[in-house]
C-alpha cells in the first residue's frame, strides 16, 4: 500500500494533523488500532472555552455535556479551597463523541481512516522513516506523523527511546444518581490515592459525574473505588476504565528524517493537569502544515521547522507548568494541608480567584509567574514551607 502521508493514531492530535494535510490535496491515511475512534475513553474531558476557539472547533451536541465555572480543591486532610469564576471557564465533553466529530471532519476532507488496524513496526533506514507494518500489510509513504500516544512504544521498539518522563496510570468511571454542584469540579490532593497527581470529580450534568485519578502506582482501581465509596457512599461502581497519561513535559526530539512526533508521544501535554487536547491540537496544526510543506518541497528543513515553531510558541509554557508540577509533587500531603489551611485563615480564596480569573487554562505560565510574585501569597507560603525553601522554589521561576 502507498500513501503520501501516514498517521499513527486517531486521537485528536492525529486527526487534526491528518485533516490539514488532506485538505491540501495529499493522500492521507490514519491507522487506528481500536475498532472505534475515541474508545476507550480515559480522559476527564475538561476543555477550556478558549481552547475550542483556538482549535477552531465549535461546540456540538454530539460531544457537549456540561459547562464549568469553578472548582474546589481539597488537601489530604479535607481542607477545601474554593475558586469560583464569574464566567464559564471550561466545557466538559464526551471524548468518544468529540473524537468522532474530528474523525468525521477528517474523513470529509478526504482522509482514509482505517480502524482496527494496529501498526506493529515503524521501518527505519539510513535515509529515515520509509514505512510502517501492520498485522496484515506494509505501508509506504513520503511523510509520517506519529501520534501513537504516551510512552512511544513503536519508537522504543525501533530503537529510538524518546526519553519520555512522567508517564502516569489513569483510571476513571462515570457514575449516575450523584448530586453535586453542576458547575464546579473537585480536585483532591492525596499521595496515598494519587501519588504524583490528583483525584478529580467532574459533573456531567443530570446527576451524573465522572470520577478519576492518575498515579505513579501501577494499579489505581482499588484507590479509586475507595475514594468513591468515601466521597459518595456509593458501592455500585461500574467497570473502571484505565489508560496512560503524561505529566513530564516534552520529549527532547520530535523530528526525525521523514517523521514528526505529535501529541502525547511528544509530551505536548500540560504537566499540571495532563490535559493534551488543546496544546497537542495546536501542535498538530503545525505538524500538518510542516508535513504538507515537506510533501511539496521534499526538504527535511520543512520538517525541522515544526520543531522550532512549536517550541517557540509553547515550549516556555510547558516548561513553566512542568516546574509547578515538580513542586506540587514534592510538597507532600502534610505541607499541602497546612498551606490550604493558611490560605483559608488569611482569606486568600478571593485573591487566588482573582488571579485565576485573569489567567488562561491552556497557557498557564503567566498566571503561575504572577502567583509566585504576589507578596501576600508568598508571605503565606513562607510560613508553611520556610523562607529558605521558598527562595529555592522561586529561583525556578
Amino acid at each position: 500500500m502507498k500513501t503520501e502521508a501516514a498517521i499513527i493514531g486517531a486521537g485528536p492530535a492525529g486527526l487534526i494533523a491528518a485533516e490539514v494535510i488532506s485538505s491540501k490535496g495529499y493522500t492521507t491515511t490514519i491507522f487506528e488500532e481500536h475498532r472505534k475512534v475515541g474508545v476507550p475513553d480515559h480522559c476527564a474531558g475538561i476543555i477550556s472555552v478558549e481552547g475550542f476557539d483556538r482549535l477552531g472547533v465549535p461546540l456540538d451536541d454530539r460531544f457537549y455535556l456540561n459547562t464549568i465555572q469553578g472548582g474546589r480543591l481539597f488537601s489530604a486532610d479535607g481542607t477545601c479551597l474554593e475558586i469560583r469564576d464569574k464566567i464559564p471557564r471550561a466545557h466538559i465533553i464526551d471524548r468518544g463523541g468529540f473524537d468522532g466529530y474530528l474523525a468525521d471532519s477528517a474523513v470529509d476532507s478526504g482522509v482514509d481512516l482505517r480502524t482496527s488496524t494496529r501498526v506493529k513496526d515503524i521501518v527505519f533506514t539510513k535515509k529515515g522513516v520509509v514505512g510502517v507494518k501492520t498485522g496484515d500489510y506494509a505501508v509506504r509513504f513520503d511523510a509520517l506523523i506519529n501520534a501513537e500516544g504516551p510512552g512511544g512504544r513503536l519508537m522504543a521498539k525501533a530503537g529510538y527511546d524518546t526519553g519520555q518522563e512522567g508517564i502516569l496510570n489513569g483510571f476513571n468511571v462515570d457514575l449516575c444518581g450523584i448530586d453535586v454542584e453542576s458547575d464546579m469540579v473537585e480536585v483532591w490532593f492525596n499521595d496515598e490515592a494519587s501519588k504524583g497527581f490528583f483525584t478529580w470529580v467532574a459533573p456531567l450534568g443530570h446527576d451524573r459525574v465522572r470520577v478519576g485519578l492518575a498515579s505513579q502506582a501501577w494499579d489505581g482501581h482499588a484507590a479509586l473505588r475507595t475514594f468513591i465509596k468515601k466521597r459518595f457512599n456509593s458501592i455500585d461502581i461500574p467497570p473502571i476504565r484505565a489508560g496512560r497519561v503524561c505529566s513530564g513535559g516534552p520529549v527532547k526530539r520530535t523530528v526525525y528524517p521523514g517523521m514528526l512526533l505529535v501529541g502525547d508521544v511528544a509530551g505536548q501535554v500540560k504537566p499540571t493537569t495532563a490535559g493534551g487536547v488543546v496544546i497537542g491540537g495546536l501542535c498538530s496544526l503545525l505538524a500538518g502544515e510542516s508535513a504538507s510543506r515537506f510533501l511539496q518541497e521534499g526538504n527535511q528543513s520543512s520538517l525541522d521547522w515544526y520543531e522550532r515553531e512549536w517550541r517557540r510558541l509553547y515550549g516556555s509554557e510547558l516548561s513553566t507548568m512542568l516546574t509547578l508540577r515538580r513542586l506540587l509533587n514534592g510538597i507532600g500531603d502534610e505541607r499541602m494541608s497546612r498551606m490550604f489551611r493558611a490560605f483559608n485563615e488569611e482569606g486568600m480564596g478571593p485573591r487566588i480567584g482573582a488571579l485565576i480569573e485573569d489567567g488562561d487554562m491552556d497557557m498557564q505560565a503567566a498566571i503561575i509567574r504572577r502567583a509566585f510574585m504576589d507578596p501576600v501569597l508568598l508571605g503565606v507560603m513562607a510560613k508553611v514551607v520556610g523562607r529558605v525553601l521558598l527562595s529555592e522554589i522561586l529561583s525556578f521561576f
